[in-house]
């Protein structure tokens, strides 16, 4: 756009800008979030090395109410059942949270029906809201969710060849 139709674009008094990004709802983690009545799930993925492979569901399950909430994870043919205390937070994949002791069984599922960069439908269970279907990212088990670490084949050089000059 040239200097003369800005000019003329802010002198009729029209100017059009976008709209501001800090309006816009996003997840900012490589997991998914949802809400299932007083349950809220944060930062839920799958982990897991390949299609087919075991995965561990990582996330946390907080529950916003005043009575423990009975979740049924179903991913797959596998579900786990866990119990969520009333105003407390509970990590998907077993451990500790920092400032609570509560803890759950880990959630594994046993074969993975999506390859890690996408994602597998997992359904959430709960006896006041039902069930609820959400799209799980599986992310390759590596830094900083899993534990492999990539296996780099060794660098070989080329042999050493001189160089011949064309003759003139």
């Amino acid at each position: 756009m040239s200097l003369a139709a800005v000019a003329a674009t802010t002198l009729s008094g029209c100017m059009y800008l976008s709209p501001a990004q800090t309006t816009k709802s996003y997840e900012a983690s490589d997991g998914t979030n949802t809400t299932i009545g007083a349950l809220q799930l944060q930062n839920v993925l799958i982990v897991a090395g390949a299609k087919g492979e075991t995965g561990s569901m990582q996330g946390l399950a907080v529950n916003n109410g005043d009575s423990a909430i009975k979740l049924t994870v179903t991913a797959g043919k596998k579900n786990a059942t866990l119990t969520v205390p009333a105003e407390t937070a509970v990590r998907l994949d077993g451990k500790r949270t920092a400032d609570d002791k509560a803890t759950v069984s880990p959630v594994t599922v046993p074969s993975v029906s999506a390859r890690p960069g996408t994602s597998q439908k997992v359904t959430f269970t709960t006896a006041k809201s039902g069930a609820t279907d959400v799209q799980v990212p599986v992310v390759l088990d590596q830094y900083p969710y899993g534990s492999a670490s990539p296996d780099h084949g060794t660098y070989t050089p080329p042999p050493a060849t001189e160089t011949q000059e064309p003759d003139a």
